[in-house]
């Protein structure tokens, strides 16, 4: 079972190459905070998770794995 990375080793490998999450934020157009809860698996957004993993030159398939290997969830509502 694949989980993808940690929100600790994303946090290690974009310190490592000196990028912030407030610089993704930018690049994203977003509040600093929401790039804190993609990271921590708060929150979902495919432009976010890409932005992260491109960051530190990894595939977003592997470093958010558990998000990308799992079946769409889809709404169970009974139509009358």
């Amino acid at each position: 079972m694949n989980i993808g990375f940690s929100p600790a080793t994303i946090q290690y490998l974009l310190k490592e190459r000196g990028i912030t999450q407030a610089q993704i934020a930018r690049q994203c157009g977003v509040h600093p905070m929401t790039v804190s809860k993609v990271v921590n698996r708060l929150t979902v957004s495919d432009r976010i998770m890409r932005a992260i993993a491109t960051a530190i030159g990894v595939d977003h398939h592997i470093v958010f794995a558990d998000y990308y290997t799992q079946p769409p969830k889809r709404g169970r509502r009974k139509v009358a």
